[in-house]
């Protein structure tokens, strides 16, 4: 049951989707890419990323995500994956095409912007306390949430929860 997200994971991509055939009619009629995309992130980025603020940041969690968000993308284009292999496309090439942002980018500012919010509390709630509290066993650990801030914010000589508590310098730290 630990870091066991696949239910959660699945009900965020049936959300995507949700989200994307409720807006297919109005942007397959657009010809203006920049408002097509606009669209586009406005209904599914936070319909695929409601609550991964939370989430531990582990490669399985982002590789489930990243390819029903491709799919997503390669159906707001009107081509199919045969289609992309066929013109020898990348997936960097259809990124230039849709002009949509990054969803992985998306999470990670939400995920830096939570955990600022979480360590510059003053009450005691049970968020702060779950993220002071440090549980360890023999085996290997499991990944958790606060191993994303070691992993990326790079202070020397400062913890990350010690840079979170000055806003200005948690927001220079982060992901843009």
């Amino acid at each position: 049951m630990v870091n066991d997200l696949q239910a959660e994971i699945g009900r965020r991509k049936r959300a995507g989707w949700a989200a994307f055939n409720s807006i297919k009619e109005v942007t397959s009629q657009l010809k203006d890419p920049k408002l097509r995309a606009h669209i586009f992130e406005a209904s599914i980025i936070p319909a695929i990323s409601y609550g991964t603020e939370v989430w531990p940041d582990t490669k399985k969690n982002a590789t489930a995500l990243r390819t029903s968000y491709r799919a997503l993308e390669r159906a707001l284009i009107g081509t199919t994956r045969f289609e992309q292999w066929k013109k020898e496309q990348r997936s960097t090439d259809l990124r230039q095409l849709s002009q949509i942002r990054d969803l992985e980018e998306h999470i990670q500012r939400g995920k830096h912007r939570w955990g600022g919010h979480v360590i510059r509390r003053q009450d005691d709630r049970w968020s702060t306390r779950l993220t002071h509290w440090i549980p360890r066993n023999i085996k290997r650990p499991p990944t958790r949430w606060t191993d994303y801030f070691r992993k990326n914010i790079s202070q020397p000589g400062r913890h990350w929860m010690t840079v979170a508590q000055d806003r200005a310098a948690w927001r220079t730290c982060g992901p843009r």
